[in-house]
Parts: C-alpha cells; structure tokens; sequence
C-alpha cells in the first residue's frame, strides 16, 4: 500500500456526529474550523485509529505549540510501545518499553506557540526496536536496538494526543510499495470539496439544494440533505473545488459518508474519474448510522503515473451502490 492514512481536517466541521468521526478514525475529537496552519481546519484529538497495525511505519504531523505535551504510539490491544514527551524546554524524549529513554537537545521552536511538523520512523520490537524523529525535517532524535514492543506487540495502530495539542496535516506510510515508502516531509492534507455535477447523476436528491452535489456536502452528516439510491450500479459524480498554488500531488484520498435505511444489507464504494478513466475504493458494508469511508489512490487511473496538479483539479469523484 504505502500511504494508508492522512487528514488535514478541512473537510470535518463541529456539526459532524461523533459516530461518524470515530468511523474515520478519530476518536474524542473536536473540530476547529479556521484554525488550521493554512487557515482551515485543525483538531483536538484522543486519538488516530489506524486501519492496520504496523511493525515499522513513517508519520507526520503538525502540532500548534506541542510544549508540554505527550504522545504514545499505541497498540490498543497491548499497551503503548513508545511515548515522545515534549519538554518546555524545548527537547523531545522517546521512552520505550524497557530501557533508557532518549532525548533530543533544546530546540527554542518546541516552546513557541507556533505550528512545527514533526515526523516519525518506527520499528516495533522486542530487540531492535528503532525510533527517529524529525522536526521540520532535521532529524533531532534516533533511538536503535530498543525494546518497543509491550507485551509481545507487532505493531502501532492508534496515535494517542493529549487534548490540549492542536493537530493538523497527518499522515502515516506502512514502509511498503515503490512510492510513498519514506519520511514525506512537511506535507499539507487540503479538503477539495463539491462544486459542480460530474459525468454521471443517478442518485436521487432530497433536501432544499438544487442539485446533487450541493446535498452531498451536507456538513452534518444527517438526513437534512442527501442523495440516494436504491439501483446498484448507479453512481453519482462530483467536480471538485480546484487546488491553490500548484503543490507537488502525492496522492488523492475519497471521503464517502453514508449509511442504510433498507432492512437488507447495502454495500457502497467511492468512485474517482479522471479524463475517461475510473478507480473504484474498496467495497463496504453500510449500517443504519452515518459512518465514514476512505480509500487512497497513488496513482492517476487515466495514465498510471503519478498525480498532477492539472489531472487532481479535472477529477471527479463520487459513489457508486454496489448491492
């Protein structure tokens, strides 16, 4: 896979239903609108739920004044493999399970009450468990031949925060696959939303909007506006907003939130287009509360290459009802 999870919180508003927050993966969270490093979304977190547990894994994320604070990177069955505390003096202590910590000089940027990203390398066990940490891409601490797996742990997947940080801009690679397979650097996660029909319109609107997409961006996650459908095969397409400032594109995530009203079981997957080339997510079971869905493609389906900045701006993504 290589890059299994990123959030930049744009997309998520405190009108969300905390039902659907946990099925993407966050738990105990709050939405700040606004409050972003690039002026839009940030969050307070309990935690990031991973969808896989990782042996050896890179991360990042940007935390708004991290003095102060502690984060454990968890294997939620087991326990906390290894915890980085930040000082307010301004250094970074990795604590494994067993044996000596590590910590990182003073930095006088940890203290400021300013965004910083930091980035992570882990390896989870009993020996030779490995830990580098960066932040603004200098590495400032490495632990080697660590014990990081407790109580015989494979791997990390869950990232506990403490509430008072402000996060931004998360992403996580499992260390496989060609791309994708090393630190990223400091990287944004900006939310493309609806604005305009795409190629194909089969589901049914219900709400005061006019048209499809317009429901499909409901904020609320709720019955007060949405599309339909009760047709497998139908998909309902979207245009997006387009991206500022020409970025280098590593890859495109699709975000569905949904859920069943029939008494049978309905299975959904996101659908991207790009030029006359469709990607299908994965296929998911529905229930009868809102729950969110993601699926990450590395690659542009129109040429097999990587993502450009013009093909991103010309996609189309959606839903398709499967059964």
């Amino acid at each position: 896979m290589s890059l299994i999870k990123c959030a930049g919180f744009d997309y998520l508003t405190p009108l969300a239903p905390a039902s659907a927050l946990a099925s993407l993966g966050f738990t105990n969270a709050t939405m700040l609108p606004g409050q972003g490093r690039a002026g839009g979304g940030a969050a307070k977190l309990g935690q990031i739920n991973l969808p896989a547990r990782l042996g050896t894994f890179y991360c990042g994320f940007a935390l708004n004044n991290p003095s102060g604070v502690t984060i454990d990177f968890n294997d939620s069955t087991e326990g906390t493999n290894f915890s980085l505390a930040f000082s307010t003096a301004g250094a970074i202590t990795c604590t494994p399970v067993s044996g000596a910590a590590v910590s990182s000089a003073p930095m006088a940027v940890i203290p400021g009450a300013v965004w910083q990203y930091i980035e992570v390398y882990g390896v989870i066990t009993a020996t030779g468990g490995a830990v580098t940490v960066r932040v603004n891409e200098t590495v400032v601490l490495s632990m080697i031949s660590a014990n990081t797996s407790y109580r015989g742990s494979t791997g990390v997947d869950q990232l506990s925060f403490d509430y008072n940080v402000v996060v931004d801009d998360f992403y996580i690679c499992d260390n496989s696959g060609a791309s994708l397979n090393n630190f990223l650097g400091n990287t944004r996660v900006p939310a493309q939303f609806p604005n305009g029909t795409g190629a194909s319109t089969q589901w049914t609107p219900t709400g005061s909007a006019s048209f499809n997409w317009q429901l499909a961006s409901n904020p609320y996650m709720d019955d007060s506006s949405y599309v339909s459908c009760a047709t497998p095969g139908d998909i309902d397409l979207y245009t997006l907003s387009p991206v500022a400032n020409s970025p280098l594109i590593l890859a495109v995530q699709s975000i569905v939130v949904a859920r069943q009203d029939d008494s049978g079981q309905r299975q959904i997957k996101s659908v991207i287009q790009s030029g006359s080339a469709q990607a299908d997510g994965a296929v998911v079971n529905t229930s009868g509360s809102y729950a969110g869905h993601s699926d990450i493609f590395i690659s542009d389906p129109n040429t097999g290459s990587s993502w450009t900045y013009g093909a991103v701006n010309a996609l189309q993504v959606g839903a398709e009802l499967v059964t």
